[in-house]
């Protein structure tokens, strides 16, 4: 398991940090049984890490090794449901997934789930995709999904069916022993050989530009200290409090609006997503007689690379303080948080990041566990953005209508995911009830804050399913 993996898979030991990572599908019809089981088992033969579990080993604060599990069963892992309601709605299918979110694995098994949900209103159904964070990140988990989809309701030829991965021979103390021996050797020479060589380059700059090494030299350790520092307590101590419960709501905003509103602006479409995610904070606080002049906000930078696996985590945390929106917002706001997203993005410590995150992975679980908790518990917001299928696409038959991911709170009040698909932004909020007391209200703010920074005449409106 990587160092980032493990991170991810050893912090679990606290509830509120657990990192489950929801997709969310809505389909206008009941998907094909058959289809369904014959596409999962495409689906584990093309990612084999679908079909192992985590081993760990008592003897080591080395991370787990992943194994293939000789007990694997797929149908363990696909569960179909029909809520209890007749016609059911596209929010009691959210609800489910929420309810489906705060429940833990079964680590004796691989780390992932489907449901899905029949019975919905006008013969709707939905999926519910849950996968462990250690397994994969969003992109990854995005990549994986898309062999489940075809470009038509009547899929062509898939080609031969790939070849079942051979269950490994159980492993023994000492096969567990040598694994962690290796990964401990492989850390701390990396580590150690990381930061001479660091050092190294810094001294051999130093004799060529000093002033400007002195300066680069000085962010970067200032960086890597705000990095591994912990946060301390929210800035919104109206949203302060966090437990193991979610809530689950759901944005549409129309892709050419969003496009629209940031080829205006000259700014990201990212940077419109973050400012409407700062002005909805703005707007809940002042509503209830609050102020928030500043939210903290945890923002995921990709750090894939052509080539990488879609399984495993290749991202890492960037970490800063946002303005949160103003009744009046000045007009250049977008173009400084477009420069506040661009510094934090290019933060020189996120080079450093696996070789911080492999000094974390030799510590044991609880102390890897208080350090990731004090840097991850002080945020108010997390948000993502991930780009998704560009065209309509099916799934066993029924065409997909909706595609939202759901990001884990891990300790934030709120976590807001948006992804595009077809022509609409979707936008998953999953929000802590102890941190967040009306969801609803918070969701309509972050629709009117959509709303407001795309509204252009002609197109179609932002709606909250």
């Amino acid at each position: 398991m990587g160092a980032f993996d493990a991170v991810m898979y050893g912090i679990e030991g606290d509830p509120l940090l657990r990192t489950g990572i929801v997709a969310f599908i809505a389909l206008d019809g009941s998907p094909d049984p058959a289809q369904v089981s014959a596409r999962v088992e495409r689906l584990t033969r093309i990612f084999p890490r679908l079909r192992e579990r985590a081993v760990g080993n008592p003897i080591s604060p080395a991370p787990p090794r992943w194994e293939i599990d000789p007990n694997f069963d797929p149908s363990y892992h696909v569960r179909w449901r029909r809520l209890p309601d007749d016609d059911a709605t596209m929010q009691d299918a959210l609800d489910y997934a929420a309810r489906v979110s705060e429940s833990d694995f079964d680590h004796s098994r691989p780390l992932w789930e489907i449901a899905i949900v029949t019975g919905l209103v006008d013969g709707r159904a939905a999926v519910v995709f849950k996968i462990h964070h250690s397994v994969a990140d969003g992109m990854g988990g995005l990549a994986m999904s898309a062999a489940l989809f075809d470009l038509a309701a009547e899929p062509g030829d898939l080609g031969p069916l790939p070849d079942a991965p051979d269950p490994e021979e159980p492993s023994d103390l000492l096969a567990r022993f040598v694994h962690a021996t290796r990964f401990e050797l492989d850390a701390v020479e990396e580590v150690v050989v990381g930061g001479a060589k660091f050092a190294l380059r810094t001294a051999r700059d130093l004799l060529t530009s000093p002033l400007d090494t002195t300066v680069a030299a000085g962010r970067t350790a200032l960086s890597a200290a705000a990095m591994l520092a912990p946060q301390g307590a929210p800035k919104s101590r109206w949203m302060a409090d966090r437990s193991l419960t979610c809530t689950f709501t759901l944005i549409e905003v129309p892709l050419a609006e969003l496009k629209a509103a940031a080829h205006r602006a000259e700014v990201t479409l990212n940077v419109v997503f973050m400012a409407a995610v700062a002005d909805a904070v703005g707007t809940y606080h002042r509503r209830h007689g609050h102020d928030l002049p500043e939210l903290r906000v945890n923002m995921p930078v990709n750090q894939r690379r052509p080539g990488d696996e879609p399984t495993s985590n290749h991202w890492a945390p960037a970490r800063f303080l946002v303005p949160a929106g103003d009744e009046h917002p000045a007009p250049d706001r977008l173009t400084r948080l477009q420069r506040l997203l661009e510094e934090a993005r290019t933060d020189p410590a996120l080079g450093l990041s696996d070789m911080l995150y492999k000094a974390l992975a030799l510590l044991p679980d609880p102390i890897t566990e208080r350090l990731a908790g004090g840097l991850m518990k002080g945020v108010d917001v997390a948000a993502t953005n991930v780009p998704g299928p560009p065209v309509p696409v099916y799934l066993c038959g029924a065409k997909v209508d909706v595609l939202v991911p759901f990001a884990p709170k891990s300790g934030a009040a709120i976590n807001v995911a948006l992804l595009t698909y077809d022509d609409a932004a979707f936008v998953g909020i999953n929000s802590d009830p102890a941190a967040v007391e009306d969801p609803a209200e918070f969701t309509a703010c972050l629709a009117e804050a959509f709303a407001a920074l795309t509204a252009e005449p002609g197109l179609r409106g932002v709606r909250a399913h």
